[in-house]
């Protein structure tokens, strides 16, 4: 595949592929980076650009404003004819998911082994 168009926006990039979407979250998603994460996420794909893969394996904090942001995809994704899948999701995405009780609103995909791949940093 070749890409297509690339934005950077600091913690939030998108790549744009023949057939899909590629976002990568990295850093605070913090209530700055609102704005980004609205524009790589919820906005028109080009036609046939059915998937969006969400690397978010690198974020350190998130609100609970920008988790809300990453359901929302999810379901607009759907809702728009596509499929969203997180291929990586962070421990402290995880722990924010799970405290307001939505971890299972955030579909991922299953790694090489089946399972799907949480990041750990711990040292």
């Amino acid at each position: 595949m070749n890409t297509m168009t690339a934005a950077d926006f600091g913690t939030v990039s998108s790549t744009c592929l023949d057939d899909g979407l590629v976002v990568r979250l990295s850093g605070s998603l913090n209530v700055d980076a609102l704005a980004d994460l609205r524009g790589a996420l919820l906005r028109e794909r080009p036609q046939g650009c059915d998937d969006v893969v969400v690397d978010a394996g690198l974020v350190t904090e998130i609100h609970e404003h920008a988790l809300a942001v990453l359901i929302a995809a999810t379901d607009w994704t759907r809702e728009t004819g596509g499929r969203l899948r997180f291929a990586a999701i962070s421990p402290s995405i995880l722990e924010t998911a799970d405290a307001f009780d939505v971890a299972e609103l955030l579909p991922r995909l299953a790694s090489l082994g089946g399972r799907p791949h949480v990041v750990s940093h711990t040292a």
